[in-house]
């Protein structure tokens, strides 16, 4: 069954997330952009407040913005962190530069490779090559995302055929694929489809803009949906076999 992620900047909306029935919590500053890093003490406020319900990922920004380098207990709770390949595509040595930056990242947070579907406008490496440097960093998920937030979707640049392929690529690398992209209601029933393990969210449970407050109900509402949906796949592939 597909997993709802939602990405909360503060230990208000965690609890707005949590009631809404979210599986997983992400910390992110959405002002700062696709993956941008809240400040440490943010960070362990949401921990505080989920207490081990779920498990809780972090954003830490783009690698090409300059790791900076965290107190290793800043971490203590997160299950998984992440950095953006934005500006890379250029470097030759770019999966040297990026496995750079996880090194600074304790042992402890399992790594999340991300892949920014508006390749061009992100200036991102080619999802192969992805799928390629997350078995350096020993990635645990990829997720496929998009670097520019200005309304445009993740089905602007992927057909659903080609999200199928790219989750089918990330499957085979033995990890957990997950989506993001400014997803809306139009689009969940297609990321379920195509074989999303993780459905990633901000925008569509916010009240107003991406950078608006979570609100519970439209959580709720999501989970709801995504339910459904599960369920019908798991009917209709049932009648297929």
């Amino acid at each position: 069954m597909t997993q709802l992620l939602v990405s909360v900047r503060s230990a208000a909306e965690a609890e707005a997330a949590l009631s809404g029935g979210a599986d997983w919590i992400d910390i992110k500053e959405p002002t700062l952009g696709s993956l941008g890093a809240a400040e440490p003490h943010v960070w362990r406020e949401i921990v505080q407040t989920v207490d081990q319900r779920v498990p809780v990922s972090i954003a830490l920004g783009e690698v090409s913005d300059g790791a900076r380098t965290w107190r290793p207990d800043s971490f203590r709770g997160a299950s998984m962190v992440k950095y953006g390949l934005a500006k890379l595509s250029d470097c030759t040595d770019w999966m040297s530069i990026a496995s750079t930056a996880y090194e600074r990242v304790p042992d402890s947070c399992s790594r999340v490779a991300v892949y920014y579907a508006d390749e061009e406008r992100a200036r991102c490496p080619p999802l192969a090559d992805v799928v390629q440097w997350s078995k350096q960093i020993s990635a645990s998920a990829i997720l496929i995302d998009t670097f520019v937030k200005d309304g445009q979707t993740l089905f602007d640049f992927l057909s659903l055929d080609q999200l199928a392929t790219a989750i089918q690529q990330i499957r085979a690398a033995g990890v957990i694929a997950a989506c993001g992209g400014s997803l809306t209601k139009l689009h969940f029933a297609d990321v379920i489809v195509a074989g999303a393990d993780v459905l990633a969210v901000r925008g569509a449970v916010c009240n107003g803009l991406r950078t608006s407050a979570i609100d519970r109900q439209l959580v709720r509402q999501l989970k709801a949906t995504m339910n459904s949906f599960d369920g019908e796949s798991n009917v209709a592939q049932a009648c297929a076999t």
